[in-house]
């Protein structure tokens, strides 16, 4: 039982990030990526400083304000424009085949910057995940280069592991809610240029449009981002990221549910090039933590 909340969590987690690929491919359509994002998060952040407010005798140190503030402007604002804008050139399965790099990169920003020791196996592992990277690019945009589609949503899932780092300790000192809450807040406050315009543009928008803006900002967004918060206190960044595999498998069958599309056979090798190598990789660091102790 005590392992069945954080399982549930996390499971939710995958759903609710798994639909939002093609959800934003759609919104996409019609939708600036910088409204996309404000229109997503500026629903969610009304929700987390209502929570804020309720819980207004909750104090949070001075630092940890800072780093509340980084962990949302960069998991929040930052990965969420660079997935927005790299999600106008590539579909949303080669999208969350992308995001799903992360796991590698949350154990290399540990090395960067905490000084944690990375093995062979994890470089040997990068460089695997990044011909798979190579291969969806090649499929989707001819090629990976800077500025291309797949080049941004690849630096967005770089970003998307320092925040994992940052938020870390903040749930475990002040738990989920308040941790998610003050980052969507933070994250969302740069966003605010945009929300005249955001507001303008839903507002005279089809019900599809609407409902779709809705659904991503209560489950992926508000939802989802407690959900992944609580459980990456719970097992841990690295853990955590580990079910995070299971993004790719469900965003494409919602995708194809909504667009009635595949992805190719060059981008299915390259996305499951990229999970495998992520997969064994941990894995096989695990089996040798586990040889040593």
């Amino acid at each position: 039982m005590k392992k069945l909340v954080p399982t549930l969590a996390i499971l939710c987690t995958v759903f609710f990030w798994g639909s939002s690929f093609p959800a934003m491919s759609f919104l996409l359509e019609t939708s600036d990526p910088f409204i996309l994002a404000t229109g997503r998060f500026s629903i969610a952040a009304f929700l987390a400083v209502v929570w804020c407010i309720k819980n207004y005798k909750q104090k949070i140190k001075t630092n940890h304000f800072l780093r509340y503030f980084f962990a949302g402007f960069i998991g929040i604002f930052l990965y969420n424009l660079f997935l927005n804008h790299g999600q106008e050139d590539v579909s949303a399965g080669a999208s969350s085949f992308i995001v799903n790099c992360n796991p590698l990169f949350t154990a290399l920003i540990g090395y960067f910057i905490l000084k944690q020791k990375v093995s062979y196996i994890h470089w040997l592992g990068v460089s695997i995940c990044m011909f798979g990277v190579g291969l969806i690019s090649y499929d989707q945009e001819g090629g990976l280069n800077i500025g291309s589609g797949s080049s941004l949503i690849l630096f967005a899932a770089v970003l998307t592991s320092i925040y994992f780092h940052l938020v870390k300790p903040l749930v475990l000192i002040y738990g989920a809610i308040t941790s998610t809450a003050y980052t969507i807040i933070f994250g969302t406050i740069p966003m605010l240029f945009w929300l005249p315009e955001t507001y303008d543009f839903i507002s005279h928008s089809s019900n599809d449009i609407k409902l779709t803006y809705l659904w991503l900002a209560l489950f992926p967004t508000a939802l989802g981002y407690l959900t992944w918060t609580y459980s990456v206190g719970f097992y841990g960044a690295n853990k955590a990221s580990l079910f995070l595999y299971l993004i790719p498998p469900i965003s494409i069958i919602l995708n194809f549910l909504w667009y009635q599309k595949n992805p190719s056979l060059i981008t299915i090798i390259g996305g499951f090039i990229i999970l495998l190598s992520v997969f064994f990789t941990l894995f096989l660091q695990q089996k040798n933590k586990n040889q040593q102790t």
